[in-house]
């Protein structure tokens, strides 16, 4: 019994280092990516995964609130999330988007950034190097960051020369003597990181896990708006304790600004809202899908999308369906459990199951020419190969706006 209390929970660990001003106050700590409580450096695999885990920890577990005050947290976002700030449920009054100098400082970047900033986002452009191509990307930032130590003393001095022209404050980063602090300051720097202040700190709580089929379920929901209801969604969120402590803990969180108690799941959810559920569960998805787990995500969602879009395609009815029943039918790798015994404790209807374990009637018929024409199996049928053709590349293009859109 104690196992099973014991499995409900896991770790969540993330760092933290201070930004101080002139006068050693802090203003602000950037929040660093962990992959457990014993690792002492970032060993970041996925960008967009590590972003969604630090964004989740301090949301769902940690609390912004306990780990900067009302002090700035600065969170590195890479491009994929910064193409797509919609999904983010994030407090933009004292969240600083850090901008990775990897981005690509393209005109679609330089658009999206935009948008950030219009819906009042704070920007700070990380490790910078300035050219005066970088210009439009200058004036819409708020903070620069420049490493000590990546550009050496003369180069440095070069930099905060030509930065002087603009309205941005800078960041001396890497500050790790006296010396360092001292020559910044000279210079007129304004604020400080380094581990002459302090080293990252780590900071660790418990955490309720949420079952990975339970999110994938939510989301299919959240995207089927046909025969979204209420009720399904309730009845979803329900069944997994981990994901109501985490919607209760981000409706007490300041982010939402409720002051009304919530006494159902009914209520929790109707209070957040169908678009800010969406993009809470798309976060939790992408901060468990890290790696490997990322690109199986990615296969999941090809497959579910496209037995969907060849439905419609033959004109079939219910296709949602299809959606479900593309997802459900590689449940068994996210779970380490055999197929049959997932589906088996789903409330699920029998022919349903069969349709995906034994791939019995329209619904497993569409699902195993699918999944063959995905395996790159042949597909003898000169008709079926065509809907399959046509609806595959409808299929990857919703999977990667879905997934940068998260």
């Amino acid at each position: 019994m104690a196992e099973n209390v014991l499995s409900a929970h896991s770790n969540v660990a993330l760092a933290r280092q201070p930004i101080v001003d002139s006068r050693l106050a802090v203003m602000g700590y950037e929040l660093l990516y962990r992959k457990n409580t014993f690792a002492a450096q970032a060993d970041v695999i996925d960008e967009v995964g590590a972003t969604a885990q630090v964004i989740a920890a301090s949301l769902f577990e940690l609390g912004m609130e306990n780990l900067v005050g009302t002090s700035k947290a600065f969170i590195n976002f890479p491009r994929a999330y910064l193409l797509s700030h919609s999904g983010m449920p994030i407090n933009k009054e004292n969240i600083v988007v850090e901008v990775l100098e990897g981005s690509g400082f393209d005109a679609i970047l330089l658009s999206s950034l935009r948008r950030w900033v219009k819906d009042g986002c704070s920007i700070a452009l990380d490790d910078f190097v300035f050219d005066s191509k970088l210009t439009p990307f200058i004036e819409l930032a708020d903070y620069i960051k420049l490493d000590v130590q990546a550009l050496g003393r003369d180069n440095f001095h070069q930099q905060v020369e030509a930065l002087r022209g603009f309205s941005i404050k800078i960041i001396a980063e890497k500050v790790e003597t006296w010396e360092d602090y001292q020559f910044c300051r000279l210079l007129g720097v304004e604020y400080f990181q380094g581990y002459f202040f302090e080293k990252p700190e780590l900071v660790s709580s418990k955490a309720s896990k949420v079952n990975s089929m339970t999110l994938l379920r939510l989301m299919s929901s959240l995207l089927n708006t046909s025969t979204l209801s209420v009720d399904d969604l309730e009845r979803i969120v329900s069944q997994d304790a981990g994901l109501v402590h985490k919607l209760l803990r981000y409706l007490n969180s300041p982010v939402t600004g409720l002051v009304a108690s919530v006494d159902s799941v009914r209520l929790a959810i109707m209070l957040i809202g169908v678009e800010k559920l969406k993009s809470l569960t798309n976060l939790l998805l992408m901060s468990e899908m890290v790696g490997d787990r990322h690109v199986l995500l990615e296969q999941i969602m090809v497959r579910a999308k496209h037995a969907e879009l060849f439905a419609q395609n033959r004109g079939y009815n219910n296709q949602d369906k299809y959606f479900l029943a593309g997802m459900l039918s590689m449940i068994d790798v996210c779970t380490g459990m055999q197929l049959d015994e997932v589906l088996g404790e789903l409330p699920l209807p029998s022919e349903f199951i069969n349709a995906i374990v034994h791939r019995s009637g329209r619904v497993g018929n569409a699902l195993d020419l699918v999944e063959h024409y995905g395996n790159g199996y042949t597909i003898k049928n000169p008709q079926d190969l065509e809907d399959l053709k046509q609806t595959y590349l409808d299929a990857i293009k919703w999977t990667d706006e879905f997934l940068v859109a998260i």
